[in-house]
């Protein structure tokens, strides 16, 4: 690793924080670097026009070479919009409520963006929240293609968080990731929440698990009859959405940035 271009991808990335102006003595001592350091690679980025100086305030910010950089990048890793018309199609398709679930390791997932039906009895469910992956079909999704490590490690969880300690154990667990392994999607009832049905399907990026497309439905309004359909829509949807990641080479890290900026 090459220690001054270690130091200086650093302090660019203080500039991508909600403080957007700089010295160097603020720098120095946020990231523990020597000031003389600071100094020579900030008047780099600035003879170069990456950085802009306020000879006044000896402040520095972002120079428009860099925003040049932001567009490319918007235009290729701009997830939300590669990803989210697909998750209101498949909403309006159903008028049911859609969730888009992200891979946060080996324990967790968690719901980065939803979209629900209007005028209609609909599922809301809390977004950014940590959710083990033992906790309904949108978790068993990306459960179902993880190691086998991760996934026994997963079954010899203590289930503490379901509605009914009896509502799920390890062999039925290993039963449902067999289902969706074999079927491209799975469902489940009323796991953790009450009356909500869950159908969902897993999302890959270069053939690795990213997430999952997960759609909530009322127990009431579920029908036996409709379910295999119900799976096999959301499962075109997630492989859709899987070719678009691996096409861009990217996966749903940077999603709720780009939502939460670009929508």
């Amino acid at each position: 690793m090459l220690k001054t271009l270690d130091q200086a991808l650093k302090i660019l990335n203080l500039f991508a924080s909600e403080k957007k102006l700089w010295t160097v003595k603020e720098i120095s001592e946020k990231l523990n670097i020597p000031s003389i350091n600071v100094y020579r690679i900030m008047e780099t980025f600035a003879s170069n026009q990456y950085l802009t100086k306020n000879e006044k305030t000896k402040q520095y910010e972002l120079g428009a070479p860099l925003a040049i950089f932001g567009h490319l990048s918007i235009k290729k890793f701009n997830v939300y919009d590669l990803v989210h018309p697909y998750l209101e199609n498949l909403s309006s398709k159903n008028d049911e409520s859609v969730y888009l679930i992200k891979k946060i390791n080996g324990f967790y997932g968690t719901n980065i963006d939803s979209v629900l039906p209007e005028n209609r009895v609909s599922i809301s469910l809390s977004l950014n929240k940590k959710i083990h992956l033992y906790s309904g079909a949108g978790y068993w999704s990306i459960l179902a293609y993880l190691n086998q490590n991760d996934i026994e490690n997963n079954l010899n969880e203590k289930f503490d968080n379901l509605l009914k300690k009896t509502s799920l154990n390890p062999s039925v667990l290993k039963k449902n990731l067999d289902f969706i392994r074999k079927n491209g999607w799975g469902f489940s009832s009323e796991i953790t929440t009450p009356d909500i049905f869950s159908i969902s399907s897993p999302i890959f990026s270069n053939k690795k698990i990213v997430g999952a497309v997960d759609m909530a439905i009322p127990t009431f309004r579920i029908k036996k009859d409709n379910i295999s359909k119900l799976g096999e829509q959301i499962k075109n949807c997630a492989q859709l959405i899987s070719r678009e990641l691996t096409a861009k080479n990217t996966n749903l890290d940077f999603y709720t940035f780009f939502k939460d900026q670009y929508r």
